[in-house]
């Protein structure tokens, strides 16, 4: 190997993330995100329920526009947050404000605010959701496989004392294995020792997917492109 090729693939090497930095990039990005929708929905739907039950009267009028600056302020979070993923998402253009009510009404008119509303409420809520609990329950399997000697033998019994490894060796078997062996705290250790380290050797390519799912979905939604019936600008312009 010449001395290039050399400084080359030691540069790969220095760039390129290890499994366990995108491991802990992925929980980065996954984790909070729920927390951060769970927040978002929360408080985005009551204020826009509060402002269409109030229109008839006009303070739901005013409303509206500060339901629709809060949203495009979520929005903007989770734009950012793809970007500290490490994904690209270019700004979006927003119709400017004016100053006074009727400068405030104009927020009104602007259908990229309205699909942060849709995205932070309908949208992200659901999909985040999703992504949390499979990410927790395949974190929870891997883990608990793993450690099941450790803590399995505390676990309250029924009739059968170990009923996970006797069933699985019954219908593997045909119930060839002794009940003495099959029901055994070692067999149980083993039989959930290999369960998880297969939720082990698979978790970093499951985050990997749930970042992408949760990635790709924002992306799709706030990233920067032409809203309908409204021209992009030259250059993003951001209230």
């Amino acid at each position: 190997m010449t001395r290039p090729d050399r400084l080359r693939s030691f540069a790969t090497m220095t760039t390129t993330p290890s499994v366990l930095t995108r491991l802990g990039r992925d929980y980065a990005f996954v984790l909070p995100g729920f927390f951060i929708s769970l927040f978002a929905f929360v408080l985005l739907v009551p204020l826009f329920t509060l402002a269409l039950g109030t229109a008839v009267i006009w303070i739901g009028v005013w409303l509206l526009p500060l339901v629709l600056l809060v949203a495009a302020g979520f929005a903007e979070l989770s734009r950012n947050r793809v970007r500290l993923w490490g994904g690209r998402l270019d700004q979006p253009a927003y119709r400017r404000g004016g100053t006074g009510i009727n400068g405030s009404l104009r927020y009104l008119t602007d259908p990229r605010r309205w699909l942060d509303l849709l995205f932070e409420t309908l949208i992200a809520f659901p999909v985040r959701t999703l992504t949390f609990v499979v990410s927790v329950a395949w974190t929870a399997g891997a883990l608990g496989g793993t450690t099941y000697v450790l803590w399995g033998h505390y676990l309250p019994r029924g009739e059968q004392e170990y009923p996970l490894a006797a069933g699985m060796l019954e219908a593997l078997t045909g119930g060839a294995i002794p009940d003495a062996v099959a029901t055994s705290y070692a067999v149980e250790s083993v039989v959930n020792l290999l369960i998880g380290v297969l939720f082990l050797l698979t978790l970093p390519a499951v985050m990997r997917g749930l970042a992408l799912l949760d990635a790709s979905t924002t992306v799709a939604a706030l990233g920067a492109g032409p809203a309908p019936g409204y021209p992009m600008p030259a250059g993003p312009r951001v209230a």
